[in-house]
C-alpha cells in the first residue's frame, strides 16, 4: 500500500480540530440521554471551531495590487497635464470652426489674409490630433488605470471616431483644386459644403467629455461660480444657436430667387454693407423668433422657408421655457450664500408679520439673524459635517470656525473631536452696551462663552439699592454654568444677573446640547462643574448668593392637610355648575421621597383668598426685586446716545430728520434714475420750471454732502461715532468721490468754457456739449446708495416681503423699459443726423418718401411714448410688429439684438419671479390650506363616518389656526436666550398666558413659556364628546381655554360643571410611573365646543430635562390646586405624593410660602401700569426699595 503523501496545511488543520477532545457532559443528565446528547454536542461544537476558522481552512482570495505604468516613449498620458491643455486649445479650435464654417458656407465668403493663414493651421492641429489619438493611452474603466497597447489603441479609435474626424480635417476644397485648376466655383461648393462636416466634431462625445474634465478639474481647483457658469453656459449656447440658426435661414434664401431676403431687398448690390446687413438681419429673424416675439417685417416666403421657421418655433418655446425656469434660480445663486441668507431673513419677516410682532421687536430679532448668518453659515452645515469622515469633519470645523474656538480659552485643553461638537453646536449674538445678557431668576438653561468685550456678573438684594458686582468676566470665559452644574444652585434658576460693559460677541450652548455631547465625553460636564464650584467660592466672598431673604415673614396658620381634604369633599353636589378652581401661585415638581408625616403639619394649608392669590405669584421679597430687575430697560439708550452726539455737533443716524432727509434724496435719486437718461436720449434740456427742479435735486445731492460729513453712524460692533474728524475721513474714504461724481452738473460746467464762433466752431461745440450731456449718465451711480436708503424705509414701515420683491421686480421692469427707449431713441437721433431712415419715420410717415427729420415733425411726447411702447412690447416678447427697426440700420438691428438677448433674460427673470412672489405670497396661508387639504384628503379615503370626519375636521382646522406654521421651536433655539423669552411672552399672550398656572409661572420663572408653549397640545373638541374616560391610561392633564365641560367621578356618583381656567387630571403628572396611573374622571363637553390645552408626562419630563427647579415649582402648583379641589378622593399613596411634591419645593425653596404684607401688595399693583417691563422711572424703583426695607425692619420685632 503506498504512503500517504504529504497533507497540506488546511487538511491538517481539520484533522487537528477533529481530533480535539470535547467536554464530558453535565452529571445530572441520565444514562438514556447521555449518549444522544453527547453526540450532538460534539457537532455542534465541531461545526463551531470549522465556522470559527474557515478563514484559515480557506484563505482569502489574494488582493490585486495595481501599480501604474510608466508612460512609454512617444505617447501620451490621458490625464496629463499637457495632454488637458492640448485638448482645451483644441476645443477653442473646434469653437471657431464650428461657428465660422456655417457663416462661409451660407454667405459664400472665403477665408482671406490672416484667416486664410488661422484656418490653415486649425487643420494642421486636427491632423496632428489625429496622430496623437493614436499615441495615446486609454483607461480601463474597470480599474481606472492607464494602459499603452499600440495595437488597442488604433483598434478602439478606428472603430470610433476616426473617419469623422479624417472627413471634417481633409480641406477637400483645396485638394480639388489642386488636382483640377479648372474647376469652377459652383462645383467647389459641394466641397465645400463637406467642410460643414466639422459641426460633426460637436457631437464627439469623447472630446466633449475630456473637455467637462477638464473643467470640473479647474472649477475643484478655483471653486468656479456655478450659478455663473451655468448662466454664460445658457447665454453662450443661445447665441451659438441663433448663429446657426441664422446661417441656415439666409442659405435657404439663396437657393431661390424669391426669397425673404430678395423681398426685403437684402440681395440688392446698392447697399453699403451688403453682407453686414445680411448677417444681422438673419440674426435678427432667428433671435425674434426664438423669443417669441414676431415682429413680422421678416417672413418665409417659399415652402423650406415655412418649414424651417416652424421648426425654429419650437426650438424658440423650449428655450424660452427653460430660460424663464432656470434664470430666477441662476440669477439668485450667482452668490449662493448672500441669496440663502436672503431667503433665511425673509423667512423671519415673514413669521414676524404673521404673529402680530410690533416693529421695535422684530427689528430687535432681525438684528439678531443678521449678525448669526454673518458669522456662521447660512447652508446646512450640520448635514454636510455628519456626512464627513470624523478626521476631515474635525479639520473643516477648526478651519471654518477657528475664530470662534481661538477665542474660547478652555476648549484648547480638550480632544479636536470635542471642540469640533461643541463649536458647530455654537450659536453666536452681540450685546450692546449696558445690556442684560440674562436676569436674576430667569430660567437658566444656556452657558454662554464670551469672545469678545467685558461684562460683569451681578447681584440685586433687596436690602440695598443698586447691584453688587460678583465676577467680572473678560474675553475666552464662560459663564452661566452655575445654575445648571452646581450642586447647590444648579437648579436651572439664575441666581445672578450678566450685564455687558462694552459691546459684547458671544455664543451659547443649551443644557441639551451640553448632556447630549456629554455622553461621549463626559469631561465636559466635570469640567463645567468644576469651574462652577470655583466660580461659586469666589462671588460668595463678594455677596451671598441664596434666593431667598434671611428676613422671611411669619406664614399663615393653617389647618392639616387632612382636615382640608374632608372639608372639601363634602361639598360635591351633582350637577351644580362650579368652575374648576385654579391657585395663582408658583409651579413645582414632585418628588418620590415619601413625606407622609407632613399630613399631621399644621403648616401646610395652602388656601388664600382671590385677593391675595392675585399677587402672590411675586409676592416675596426676592420676588419683588427681580420685578425691579425685569423692568429695567434692555434696549438701546436712545435718548443717551442723541443727545452725545448733538453734544458733539453732529445728527444722530436715527434722528427723524436724518431718516426724512435719507427718504427725500432717495425720491430725488428715483428721479435722476429716469430724467437723465430721458435728457440725453431726447436731447431734452430743462428749461423754465425744470430747469429749476434740476437744480433743486442738485442742489439736495449737495447738501446731501454736507450732512453726510454731519452725521454721526455705527460701527460693525455697534458702537456710535460722533468724532466729527473720524466722520469725515471715514465718508472721504467711503460714498465721497461717488456722491461729488454724480452730483457735479459737468454739462452745466462745460456750456460755462465753450466759446461759440464761426459755424464750424458751433458745431465742434455742439459735439462737445453732446459728449458733456452724455456725462450725465454718471449720476446713476447714485442707485448704488438707494438699497441702503430703502432698507431703512421697509424698516420703518415693515413691508410683506412679497410685497418688497414684487415692487422691486416692477420697478426692474418699468426702469429697463424706460432706458431701452431712451437708448432706442437715441440710435435715432444719431442717425437722422447722418441722413438715413429710421424707424420714427418709418412709423410716423410710412408712405413718405421723404419725409425729413422725425424730430422735427413729432412731438417729443409722442416720440417718447411710441420709443416706450417698442420697449414694453420688446421686452414682454409680444412683438405687433408696428414699430421695429429700419430693416437698413445696421445700428437699430444691433440694438434691437442686444435688447431680445438681455431684455428677453430680464423678462423671463421678472415673469419667474412674480409666480415665486405669487406663490409665497403668503406662506402661513399657503402651509395652512396645504395642510388641511392633506387632512381632508385623508378622511376622504379612510371612508370616516360623518361625526369622526366633523370632530377630526374641526379639530383639526383649530390646532392649524392656533400653532405656528413656520418652524417656530427652530427660530426660538437659533435666538439669544434673553431674546427668546420676550418674544415668547409676545406670542403666547392671548394663547396659553390666559392659563392661570401657565401665567403665573412666567411671573415667577421668566422664559417658562417659551419652552412650555411647544409642549402644551391644542384640543379643539365638539359636543357630547368626550375629552377624557375613566379608566384610560392617565399620561396628560388637561387645561380648559374655553368652554364647559361635565366632570364625572369614576363611580359616576358625583358630577360637576368645570368650565375656563379649570384644570383636570393634574394627578397624571405628579404620579409615579410603578403606579400605572388611570384616569379617574370622564370630562364630556357640554357646550358647542370646547377649547383647551393637553400637558402629556413626557412632555413634563422635557421641563425636568430643561429647568430642575421650575419642574419642582410646577409640581408645588399642580399639588396646591390639587388640595383645593374637593372633587376627587385621593388615596393614601397619591396624598403622600402630593405632600412630597408639596415638602420638596418648601426644602429647596424657603421662600415658596411667604408673602409680603398689604403695603407691599399696593406696590405690586403699582407695577401693573407698566406695560411690558420696559421702563420705570428711578423714584418708583426708591419707593419700592424703601417699601421693602421697612417690611424687613416690621419683621424683625414680630419674629
Amino acid at each position: 500500500m503506498a504512503s500517504p503523501g504529504p497533507r497540506t496545511a488546511a487538511e491538517a488543520r481539520i484533522i487537528e480540530l477533529l481530533g480535539r477532545k470535547t467536554p464530558a457532559p453535565e452529571p445530572s443528565l441520565t444514562r438514556r440521554n447521555s449518549l444522544s446528547l453527547q453526540s450532538s454536542m460534539r457537532g455542534k461544537e465541531l461545526w463551531c471551531k470549522v465556522r470559527d476558522n474557515l478563514t484559515i481552512l480557506v484563505p482569502p482570495k489574494p488582493t490585486t495590487r495595481y501599480r501604474r505604468v510608466a508612460v512609454p516613449p512617444l505617447m501620451f498620458d490621458p490625464e496629463s497635464d499637457v495632454k488637458l491643455k492640448w485638448d482645451l486649445a483644441l476645443a477653442c479650435c473646434v469653437v471657431y470652426t464650428t461657428a465660422v464654417v456655417p457663416y462661409r458656407v451660407s454667405f459664400s465668403v472665403d477665408a482671406a489674409g490672416f484667416f486664410f493663414v488661422l484656418e490653415t493651421a486649425i487643420d494642421c492641429a486636427f491632423f496632428l490630433d489625429i496622430i496623437a489619438s493614436f499615441r495615446t493611452g486609454i483607461v480601463n474603466p474597470s480599474t481606472g488605470h492607464v494602459y499603452y497597447n499600440k495595437q488597442h489603441i488604433a483598434i478602439a479609435y478606428l472603430k470610433g471616431w476616426f473617419i469623422l474626424d479624417f472627413i471634417s480635417t481633409v480641406p477637400i476644397a483645396n485638394i480639388a483644386a489642386l488636382v483640377d485648376p479648372t474647376l469652377n466655383a459652383s462645383a467647389l461648393l459641394t466641397a465645400r459644403i463637406f467642410r460643414g462636416s466639422k459641426l460633426i466634431r460637436l457631437l464627439k462625445i469623447a472630446r466633449i467629455r475630456k473637455i467637462g474634465v477638464m473643467i470640473a478639474k479647474w472649477e475643484e481647483e478655483v471653486f468656479a461660480n456655478q450659478s455663473l457658469l451655468s448662466l454664460l453656459k445658457i447665454i453662450c449656447f443661445v447665441s451659438f444657436l441663433a448663429h446657426l440658426v441664422a446661417c441656415v435661414w439666409f442659405y435657404t434664401a439663396t437657393t431661390s430667387t424669391y426669397s425673404w431676403a430678395s423681398a426685403a431687398g437684402y440681395m440688392a448690390d446698392h447697399h453699403a454693407h451688403k453682407q453686414t446687413l445680411q448677417y444681422l438681419a438673419s440674426l435678427y429673424w432667428a433671435l425674434v423668433t426664438m423669443a417669441t416675439v414676431g415682429y413680422g417685417d421678416i417672413v418665409p416666403k417659399t415652402k423650406p422657408e415655412l418649414v424651417i421657421a416652424m421648426f425654429v418655433m419650437v426650438i424658440g418655446v423650449v428655450m424660452f421655457g427653460y430660460v424663464i425656469g432656470n434664470i430666477t434660480a441662476l440669477v439668485d445663486n450667482l452668490n449662493a450664500s448672500s441669496r440663502m441668507q436672503s431667503e433665511r431673513l425673509t423667512a423671519i419677516k415673514e413669521y414676524n408679520i404673521a404673529r402680530g410682532i410690533p416693529k421695535h421687536m422684530g427689528k430687535r430679532i432681525l438684528d439678531h439673524f443678521e449678525y448669526f448668518y454673518r458669522h456662521r453659515s447660512v447652508f446646512d452645515e450640520e448635514v454636510i459635517l455628519k456626512n464627513l469622515p470624523s478626521v476631515i469633519r474635525h479639520e473643516v470645523v477648526h478651519h471654518v470656525l477657528r475664530k470662534f474656538i481661538a477665542r474660547i480659552d478652555f476648549l484648547s485643553e480638550f480632544h479636536e473631536g470635542l471642540v469640533s461638537d461643541m463649536a458647530v453646536a455654537m450659536h453666536p449674538f452681540f450685546v450692546v452696551k449696558e445690556e442684560r445678557i440674562y436676569a436674576q431668576h430667569e430660567i437658566a438653561a444656556h452657558v454662554f462663552f464670551l469672545m469678545k468685550g467685558t461684562a460683569m456678573l451681578v447681584k440685586a438684594y433687596t436690602s440695598q439699592m443698586g447691584e453688587t458686582q460678583l465676577l467680572p468676566l473678560s474675553p475666552g470665559m464662560h459663564f452661566g454654568e452655575i445654575e445648571l452644574y452646581h450642586q447647590r444652585y444648579g437648579r436651572g434658576v439664575r441666581i445672578c444677573s450678566a450685564m455687558s460693559k462694552t459691546y459684547c460677541e458671544l455664543t451659547f450652548l443649551s443644557r441639551q446640547v451640553i448632556s447630549h455631547i456629554g455622553e461621549t465625553w463626559p469631561e465636559i460636564l466635570a469640567h463645567f462643574e468644576r469651574t462652577g464650584n470655583q466660580k461659586v467660592r469666589y462671588m460668595a466672598k463678594r455677596g451671598p448668593l441664596d434666593e431667598f431673604s434671611s428676613t422671611t415673614p411669619k406664614s399663615r396658620p393653617a389647618s392639616s392637610l387632612r382636615r382640608r381634604r374632608n372639608t372639601l369633599t363634602a361639598r360635591v353636589s351633582p350637577l351644580v355648575r362650579k368652575p374648576g378652581m385654579i391657585i395663582h401661585t408658583s409651579g413645582g415638581r414632585r418628588n418620590s421621597v415619601d413625606m407622609s408625616e407632613l399630613i399631621e403639619d399644621d403648616t401646610c394649608d395652602l388656601s388664600s383668598s382671590s385677593e391675595e392669590d392675585e399677587v402672590e405669584a411675586i409676592a416675596t421679597a426676592a420676588q419683588l426685586d427681580t420685578a425691579v430687575l425685569r423692568i429695567q430697560p434692555i434696549s438701546r439708550p436712545m435718548m443717551n446716545e442723541r443727545r452725545l452726539a448733538h453734544q458733539h455737533w453732529v445728527l444722530h443716524p436715527q434722528d427723524t430728520f436724518v431718516v426724512n432727509w435719507q427718504l427725500t434724496i432717495a425720491f430725488a435719486i428715483i428721479y435722476s434714475t429716469i430724467m437723465v437718461p430721458y435728457r440725453i436720449g431726447f436731447n431734452s434740456d430743462p428749461i423754465g420750471t425744470d430747469l429749476g427742479f434740476d437744480l433743486f435735486v442738485d442742489a439736495l445731492f449737495f447738501a446731501d454732502i454736507a450732512i453726510s460729513f454731519r452725521t454721526a453712524f455705527y460701527t460693525a460692533e455697534r458702537q456710535l461715532v460722533v468724532h466729527s474728524k473720524t466722520i469725515m475721513l471715514t465718508y472721504l474714504r467711503g460714498w465721497f468721490l461717488i456722491d461729488f461724481v454724480s452730483t457735479v452738473p459737468i454739462d452745466t460746467i462745460g456750456s460755462i468754457f465753450l466759446h461759440v464762433g464761426n459755424s464750424r466752431q458751433v458745431l465742434a461745440s455742439t459735439k462737445i456739449l453732446r459728449v458733456f450731456r452724455i456725462a450725465r449718465i454718471f449720476k446713476l451711480i447714485r442707485l448704488l446708495k438707494i438699497g441702503k436708503v430703502f432698507k431703512r424705509f421697509r424698516d420703518s414701515i415693515q413691508l410683506s416681503p412679497s410685497s418688497e420683491r414684487l415692487l422691486k421686480l416692477v420697478m426692474i421692469m418699468v426702469l429697463f423699459g424706460h432706458w431701452n427707449g431712451c437708448i432706442f431713441h437715441f440710435i435715432m437721433l444719431q442717425e437722422e443726423d447722418m441722413g438715413l431712415r429710421t424707424w420714427c419715420t418709418e412709423y410716423f410717415f410710412p408712405l413718405d418718401d421723404d419725409p425729413g427729420l422725425c424730430s422735427n415733425r413729432v412731438a417729443i411726447a409722442d416720440r417718447y411714448i411710441a420709443s416706450l411702447y417698442w420697449a414694453f412690447t420688446t421686452m414682454t416678447t409680444v412683438g405687433y410688429g408696428d414699430i421695429h427697426p429700419y430693416k437698413f440700420s445696421v445700428a437699430e438691428i444691433v440694438f434691437t439684438i442686444m435688447c431680445l438677448l438681455v431684455n428677453s433674460t430680464v423678462f423671463a427673470y421678472v415673469v419667474s419671479g412674480i409666480i415665486e412672489v405669487i406663490y409665497n405670497y403668503d406662506p402661513s396661508a399657503r402651509e395652512y390650506s396645504s395642510r388641511l387639504n392633506a387632512m381632508k384628503d385623508y378622511v376622504r379615503d379612510s371612508s370616516m363616518s360623518v361625526r369622526l370626519s366633523n370632530n377630526v375636521k374641526r379639530h383639526y382646522d383649530y390646532l392649524l389656526s392656533t400653532v405656528c406654521l413656520f418652524p417656530e421651536e427652530k427660530i426660538f433655539n437659533q435666538l439669544r436666550p434673553s431674546l427668546r423669552f420676550d418674544v415668547a411672552r409676545l406670542v403666547s399672550t392671548n394663547t396659553i398666558l390666559t392659563i392661570g398656572i401657565i401665567a403665573n409661572m412666567e411671573k415667577r420663572y421668566k422664559g417658562f413659556v417659551s419652552y412650555v408653549m411647544f409642549l402644551l397640545q391644542p384640543q379643539y373638541v365638539l359636543r357630547s364628546e368626550r375629552v377624557c374616560h375613566t379608566g384610560s391610561p392617565g399620561t396628560e392633564m388637561y387645561f380648559i381655554l374655553e368652554g364647559e365641560c361635565e366632570q364625572l367621578d369614576k363611580d359616576n356618583r358625583n358630577a360637576r360643571v368645570v368650565g375656563e381656567s379649570a384644570v383636570v387630571e393634574a394627578y397624571a403628572l405628579l404620579a409615579h410611573p410603578e403606579e400605572h396611573y388611570r384616569t379617574e374622571t370622564t370630562l364630556t363637553v357640554l357646550t358647542r365646543s370646547c377649547q383647551l390645552y393637553a400637558f402629556a408626562v413626557h412632555d413634563f419630563k422635557t421641563i425636568a430635562s430643561i429647568s430642575p427647579a421650575i419642574s419642582s415649582n410646577l409640581s408645588y402648583e399642580l399639588a396646591r390646586t390639587i388640595i383645593q379641589d374637593d372633587f376627587v378622593r385621593l388615596s393614601d399613596v397619591q396624598e403622600r405624593t402630593v405632600a412630597a411634591a408639596i415638602e420638596h419645593e418648601k426644602a429647596t425653596n424657603p421662600d415658596v410660602a411667604a408673602h409680603l404684607n398689604n403695603l407691599a401688595s399696593v406696590v405690586v399693583e403699582a407695577l401693573k401700569v407698566v406695560h411690558g417691563g420696559d421702563a420705570l422711572s428711578n423714584h418708583m424703583k426708591e419707593t419700592m426699595h424703601h417699601l421693602a426695607v421697612a417690611k424687613g425692619h416690621h419683621a424683625q420685632p414680630s419674629s
